[in-house]
């Protein structure tokens, strides 16, 4: 009769784990911070303001950062189509860390002719994607006003009569 010992394999090699930095899961997300903006106030120039042609313009307004991303730099407010309003076509939007409020401010010229104007503006990232609440400038361009010119007095003699 044959006596069978009880075989045990040996321990098996503790496994080698990469590094946490070596560890790619291809299956799972990259997490990535959010661009969100909201339009909160004017801070210049109301709606409908009346402005001469021509005039310089200093529109500001507040924009809440409601987004992961921290705006630096490389982030803008971007015009939107096309205005008669003569303005940048981009601005900063920074700086604003998550959940602050920006001022954002935009130097702009009015028409030179009279009418209605507005021209919208929206948040940008830097892949030049828009996002956010997009904001804008209306006002009412007026014709300047004529300066007074003296009436001329039927019968009245332009120069001084002198006395003889």
């Amino acid at each position: 009769m044959s006596v069978l010992s009880a075989w045990t394999p040996p321990p098996a090699a503790p496994a080698t784990q990469p590094a946490p930095a070596e560890i790619q899961d291809e299956s799972s997300p990259t997490l990535l911070c959010t661009n969100e903006a909201v339009f909160v106030e004017d801070l210049t120039v109301p709606d409908g303001t009346v402005v001469s042609p021509g005039e310089r313009i200093d529109k500001r307004w507040a924009i809440r950062n409601s987004g992961g991303c921290n705006w630096s730099a490389a982030y803008r407010l971007a015009s939107l189509g096309e205005s008669e309003i003569l303005a940048p076509e981009e601005v900063a939007l920074y700086p604003a860390r998550s959940g602050e409020v920006a001022t954002v401010q935009v130097v702009l010229e009015a028409p030179g002719t009279p009418g209605e104007y507005v021209s919208r503006w929206q948040p940008q990232a830097p892949d030049g994607s828009l996002f956010g609440d997009p904001v804008y400038i209306f006002i009412v361009v007026e014709p300047p006003t004529p300066t007074p010119q003296p009436t001329p007095i039927p019968g009245a003699t332009a120069e001084p009569e002198s006395g003889d």
